[in-house]
């Protein structure tokens, strides 16, 4: 972002000073006045006009002059909300895209640790905001977006072990076309896959401070209440998040645990559920004072870990500006009309069973992971549709 490009202007009162959804092509500093930020939900957007986004909802409002705004939109394409000018206020204006964020981040990881601790916050901020309806469908959100995601990583790791397989390949081309895997790529298994790269290359080259716990299935690797004091990376294994009997996430391979706390030090000091592993699992862990040293040295890692957090801050915003109907909305994206996610595993499944048979290929894991997928799926499915008329009650 080059200052002899930026542009000062002025804003009146109520004037959109970017659009949520728009294309990513300047951040902004105030200069003075304030700024509201606001979300829609992106099923209204299009037709959004001026007004309407002025009625969304509330995400936080702007007041420190100087503040960089907005820049974190350039990492995944679009703005991530709207900014309306709460009064009179003035703004410098830069012109920004992808090249140019990654590109700082790259040569100022500061820079990118300095936005990584802001996107923690309207993380933290969002999912303290919803309500209770809300925070049930965040699960649901968080369950039906997970499965997307094994599907599309068992596509990807199946696809891996078939170098040379034309049959397997053809069949796994199919299934790159489908619902399913769109909508696991697009919510960031594509990101996580690039990042056990990195994150596997930083622990062959010894880069990683601290030590790799191996857990076993059902072993704890923290628990609520603990301190906040180290960053855990999933190398291999699966985990899930839990507050008492309840559980509230997934990690899978390549995703993060407990960066919030680190990146937000005193402002977020516990960690806020159980860790436990449902299955054999590898973990890095990175003391707090360490974690710093480790993303700056590797800027791709600390690149990743900022795209992920806007997918989750845009998760959680989305759920806020949905009110009463969050569940709803879920409901409408994971079990509607156009949701196939049953058909693209029923597809694949009988698929891979056809190979497996004709030409003696060993698939059965493939096979019976696409079984629980649908049996995780349908079981959530039941419960969100037991769940709803509670809801419009």
């Amino acid at each position: 972002m080059s200052a002899r490009e930026a542009v000062v202007r002025e804003y009146a009162p109520g004037e959109l000073v970017c659009r949520q959804g728009a294309g990513a092509d300047r951040a902004f500093a105030l200069k003075a006045g304030s700024l509201r930020s606001v979300v829609v939900p992106d099923k209204v957007l299009a037709e959004a006009d001026d007004a309407r986004l002025r009625r969304g909802h509330d995400v936080t409002l702007y007041t420190e002059q100087g503040a960089l705004l907005e820049v974190e939109g350039a990492l995944t394409g679009h703005y991530l909300t709207s900014l309306i000018a709460a009064e009179t206020t003035i703004v410098t204006e830069f012109p920004v895209d992808t090249r140019a964020v990654m590109s700082m981040v790259q040569e100022e990881p500061a820079f990118g640790l300095s936005m990584a601790r802001a996107l923690a916050r309207r993380m933290v901020a969002a999912n303290k905001s919803l309500g209770s309806s809300q925070r049930l469908a965040s699960r649901f959100l968080r369950d039906f977006q997970g499965l997307c995601t094994d599907f599309y990583n068992l596509v990807q790791r199946t696809g891996d072990d078939a170098e040379g397989e034309d049959d397997v390949l053809q069949v796994l081309s199919a299934a790159k076309r489908s619902w399913t895997y769109g909508n696991g790529e697009t919510g960031g298994a594509e990101l996580t896959k690039n990042t056990r790269v990195i994150m596997s290359r930083v622990v062959d080259d010894k880069q990683m401070v601290g030590k790799q716990h191996r857990l076993k299935a059902g072993d704890l690797l923290c628990r609520r209440g603990d301190p906040g004091d180290s960053v855990y990376m999933l190398v291999s294994g699966r985990l899930s998040v839990r507050i008492g009997s309840e559980q509230y996430g997934v990690v899978r391979p390549g995703e993060t645990v407990g960066e919030i706390g680190v990146l937000l030090g005193d402002e977020e000091p516990k960690r806020i559920a159980d860790i436990q592993a449902d299955e054999p699992s590898v973990v890095g862990v990175i003391p707090s004072e360490h974690f710093p040293k480790l993303v700056t040295e590797n800027p791709k890692l600390l690149i990743n870990l900022c795209r992920l957090s806007c997918l989750r801050v845009k998760s959680f915003e989305q759920l806020a500006s949905e009110s009463d109907d969050a569940l709803r909305a879920v409901a409408a994206r994971f079990t509607g009309d156009e949701a196939t996610f049953i058909e693209d595993v029923d597809k694949l499944r009988e698929s891979l069973e056809m190979l497996a048979e004709e030409h003696e290929l060993s698939l059965e894991a493939e096979i019976e992971a696409l079984n629980g997928m649908a049996e995780r799926w349908l079981a959530r499915q039941d419960e969100l549709n037991e769940k709803l008329p509670a809801e419009a009650s």
